[in-house]
């Protein structure tokens, strides 16, 4: 009995001994230093951040980029019509994480006259025929007016990261008795602001930069 509680008491002190001799290695200098954390630690624990917040945008900046450029879409498409026009929903901007800024708004590119109590003869097929040419022809004027757009004001959206998209979605009221076959409901268009930095600094015409963008229309 005597014997193994001496042997314990040795296997005890042993622990002790080797216990202190790692602790001041570690303080120690010239010690082997600890190995580095790797990425996959660090995915493992991230940096903690407030949950729903954005660190890298400064947010507040952000809205009132997006403000002023939507002022600036609604005046120049306004302006570019003439009438009959009617703008049924102002631009909107909204910041999507990972994709961007996106503009939407909602347009009438020609009116048709309206029936009312008053006027009620249908609506002629010339009448139909003139407001499909005019609204085709307006798409055109259209994509071209948000090309100089982009290429001027979008850079101006500094707070989008250059690899992060500027778009814009327009939509087109057709009424359901209008030859609308052919005619889309939405154009998009869609670019990085790192192109827009691009195009300016090579001093690319609106001309130049709309042939280069991709708008899609149905």
């Amino acid at each position: 009995m005597k014997h193994h509680l001496n042997v314990l008491i040795c296997l005890i002190a042993i622990a002790l001994w080797a216990g202190g001799v790692a602790q001041a290695q570690v303080g120690r200098p010239g010690a082997p230093p600890m190995a580095p954390t790797t990425a996959v630690d660090r995915e493992i624990q991230p940096a903690v951040r407030p949950a729903g917040t954005l660190p890298e945008l400064d947010l507040r900046s952000l809205r009132v980029q997006l403000e002023a450029f939507q002022g600036i879409v609604n005046r120049s498409i306004a302006q570019a019509f003439e009438h009959p026009y009617t703008l049924l929903q102002d631009a909107k901007g909204s910041y999507l994480p990972r994709f961007g800024v996106v503009f939407h708004m909602e347009v009438n590119l020609h009116p048709l006259r309206l029936i009312s109590p008053f006027d009620m003869r249908p609506y002629t097929p010339d009448e139909l025929q003139r407001a499909r040419e005019t609204k085709l022809e307006r798409i055109r004027e259209l994509k071209a007016r948000l090309s100089a757009l982009f290429l001027e004001h979008g850079t101006k959206l500094t707070e989008v990261p250059p690899d992060q998209s500027v778009a814009v979605v327009v939509h087109l009221f057709n009424l359901p008795s209008e030859q609308s076959e052919g005619l889309p409901t939405q154009v998009v268009m869609e670019t990085t602001r790192g192109a827009l930095l691009e195009a300016q600094a090579q001093r690319m015409s609106a001309a130049e930069f709309q042939k280069q963008q991709v708008f899609l229309e149905f």
